[in-house]
């Protein structure tokens, strides 16, 4: 992957999330306009920053994001084709459907935990699932910061009988420029 120039650094540990109670509080849900502020047909331009678990430091790449609405579907829920590239790496490519939930509480195969417009106007949306993260179960908590021109999308990572969160990754996009 093309590496950005950047000193390693150490990651510092994240304080842990907040528990969550059963309840949803009231607004957590997303709506399909959410995202219809980073659909594009032209890909998002930006960097990814990940945890190298081997040398446990930082190392920064070159990302894109393409994210594209689909049809609508019959059970009410909204999808979108989100497509994340690696300028120079094509069979790191990814993409999947992501789906949000007729009622917004799911995105992603994540609850929606948190849905907040701060004061300057971003776009703040948490969302948690249980899954895997290095071979080994943990909780994953996606913090997403939307605003008509960037999009940083955060994975934070508790593994299964540890009570310490820390930052996995995040990406940080910034819309294509017109032409």
């Amino acid at each position: 992957k093309e590496r950005i120039e950047r000193e390693p650094r150490a990651i510092p540990p994240v304080p842990p999330a907040p528990r969550k109670t059963a309840a949803l509080p009231a607004g957590a849900a997303m709506t399909p306009q959410d995202l219809a502020a980073i659909e594009s047909a032209e890909p998002w331009t930006g960097t990814l920053t990940y945890l190298d678990y081997t040398s446990n430091r930082e190392t920064t790449i070159a990302s894109t994001l393409l994210l594209e609405r689909l049809a609508a579907r019959a059970d009410g829920a909204a999808a979108w084709k989100l497509s994340v590239g690696y300028p120079g790496e094509a069979w790191e490519n990814a993409s999947e459907t992501a789906v949000l939930s007729a009622d917004g509480r799911r995105f992603r195969d994540a609850e929606v935990v948190s849905r907040e417009t701060l004061a300057d106007g971003t776009l703040r949306i948490v969302t948690e699932r249980s899954d895997e993260d290095d071979r080994r179960p943990a909780r994953l908590r996606f913090v997403h910061l939307v605003t008509p021109d960037a999009l940083v999308l955060e994975k934070f990572v508790r593994f299964d009988g540890e009570t310490r969160e820390f930052r996995r990754h995040v990406y940080r996009w910034s819309r294509p420029r017109p032409r």
